[in-house]
């Protein structure tokens, strides 16, 4: 469900895609800003995290974002959870904040809240923990219900009425066009009032080089090149998070099994592009192209049948200097994996040592799964150094989806 609308006509909504950005140059960011736009939906909400960071999330549809509303309501804490039943029906709202970010928000059936609960058994928070009616996060361990461990519970409130009713809708997490946002923003405006301040240092500048010019003596140059060993650690590693492409991937896949009487039987993901070889249910093609015409695809015809590709627009991750030991990446995948995947799904292939740092194959298989388990999948590479190298699949006409995850991962 991508909004939720409220009985006084409120709409609170999911966003199609949230992620962070770095402040780079005004119009690579407005470039980078509306590509992602152009396949996660025209309404956005930016704000600054920090000197170096966006924080921008995406929506076709207008409205308030869900989770940020609800994080904004009990006083922007830096770990959340807030779990609120629905009346008359057997689902809640969930929202996961996780170091001052929105990690999850929705609204879920009350038996799947569990999983989506379980990968914090593996990783070291401090939430607090708000909860509404009969949800299935307890305190206390009980039976069909989640409890977390002591030391990652600051404080657990059972609260006496819901919040969402009464949510305040609060201007700054209002999703608006982007182009308005980017105008207000100032990115990717000519800059008037900035250019004359540069050229008046400019001339300064000159002045000052001309001055100092006519004193100058003749020195002789020393160029010394001192090469880092974590270097091409740092260049693998500046390329697009794993998680955010394997979710993509996901969100694409559930996609392509709404075109009318087409399915894609095989895909490959590989240098942001996804390939699906569609194949007809006994429908037309016209639908197909009609399909990829206003979804930014293009169709291909080749000697096995009709491909659809669609162009993914990933940012750079930020650089972590901090390098992790091989085996501990390998243990955490296989750990987070667990809660998704039953059984031993990773296979490990041969280590290559680059001198300060090594680097290692890793395989993750999956069979008959849907789109929305492979996201659950992607959620568990999140913050791991890690390069999606390719994923290739197969799926059946019922929707569900079989293939490998090929990745590289780094450390020491």
């Amino acid at each position: 469900m991508p909004f939720i609308t409220r009985e006084d006509g409120e709409r609170f909504v999911i966003p199609s895609y949230r992620d962070i950005l770095s402040a780079k140059k005004s119009n690579l960011l407005r470039r980078e800003i509306l590509l992602l736009s152009s396949n996660y939906g025209e309404y956005i909400v930016l704000q600054r995290k920090n000197v170096n960071q966006y924080e921008i999330a995406f929506s076709p549809d207008p409205g308030y974002l869900l989770g940020e509303s609800i994080w904004n309501y009990f006083k922007r804490p830096q770990d959340l959870i807030y779990c609120e039943a629905v009346p008359n029906t057997s689902e809640a709202i969930l929202v996961i904040v996780k170091s001052g970010s929105v990690y999850l928000d929705g609204v879920f059936p009350v038996d799947v809240i569990v999983d989506e609960l379980l990968v914090f058994r593996t990783q070291q928070n401090y939430f607090e923990i708000y909860t509404y009616g009969d949800v299935p996060i307890s305190k206390q361990p009980q039976e069909g219900k989640f409890a977390f461990a002591d030391s990652s519970v600051k404080s657990f409130s059972v609260l006496d009425k819901p919040v969402f009713p009464t949510l305040p809708t609060v201007k700054t997490f209002q999703l608006q066009p982007v182009e308005s946002v980017l105008r207000a923003k100032g990115i990717g405006v000519f800059p008037v009032g900035r250019l004359l301040l540069v050229l008046a240092a400019a001339a300064f500048v000159v002045i000052l080089g001309y001055l100092i010019s006519s004193h100058k003596k003749e020195l002789p140059q020393v160029i010394v090149r001192a090469t880092n060993p974590f270097q091409g650690y740092y260049d693998t590693l500046n390329s697009p998070d794993p998680a955010d492409q394997v979710r993509w991937i996901a969100s694409n896949l559930w996609l392509l099994t709404t075109i009318q009487g087409w399915y894609p039987q095989s895909v490959l993901f590989t240098d942001y592009t996804l390939d699906a070889l569609m194949k007809s249910e006994g429908t037309r093609t016209n639908i197909l192209f009609d399909w990829a015409l206003h979804n930014n695809g293009n169709i291909d015809v080749r000697t096995d049948g009709f491909h659809l590709t669609i162009e993914g627009g990933f940012f750079n991750r930020g650089i972590n200097t901090t390098i992790m030991p091989l085996t501990k990446v390998v243990a955490t995948i296989i750990d987070r994996l667990s809660y998704v995947l039953p059984g031993n799904n990773l296979d490990v292939g041969l280590n290559i040592n680059r001198g300060r740092y090594s680097e290692l194959q890793l395989t993750i298989t999956f069979i008959d799964i849907t789109p929305t388990t492979l996201d659950l999948i992607s959620r568990q590479l999140r913050g791991l150094p890690l390069v999606l190298l390719k994923l290739t699949a197969r799926m059946s006409n019922n929707g569900l989806i079989s293939g490998t995850i090929i990745l590289k991962a780094l450390g020491s």
